[in-house]
């Protein structure tokens, strides 16, 4: 699996310092404008740095959203970003 960052997202843009804050803090705050690329990005590069599956711990990176239908059309995108089928490396 290779995982691409769109370059045209702000948070693409931004993904080293974000990635370093999320390794070396317990909590991080990313706040942007809609259509930054939080939703989508920010697993991605939890991903990228180890975190959820095929890390060493086995933990899974979660990511909430205030509908359903929200949530699968957001793990439909990330799947589908990913390369991969929804429910192997992303799921609802």
């Amino acid at each position: 699996m290779k995982i691409q960052f769109p370059a045209e997202l702000p948070v693409s843009a931004r993904r080293d310092d974000i990635a370093a804050a999320i390794r070396d803090h317990q909590v991080v705050i990313v706040a942007g404008e809609t259509g930054s690329g939080k939703t989508t990005q920010l697993p991605k590069i939890c991903l990228e740095l180890g975190r959820g599956l095929g890390g060493p711990d086995g933990q899974l990176i979660g990511h909430t959203q205030p509908r359903r239908i929200a949530a699968r059309s957001v793990a439909e995108r990330i799947a589908e970003e990913l390369g991969t089928e929804l429910g192997d490396v992303v799921g609802y």
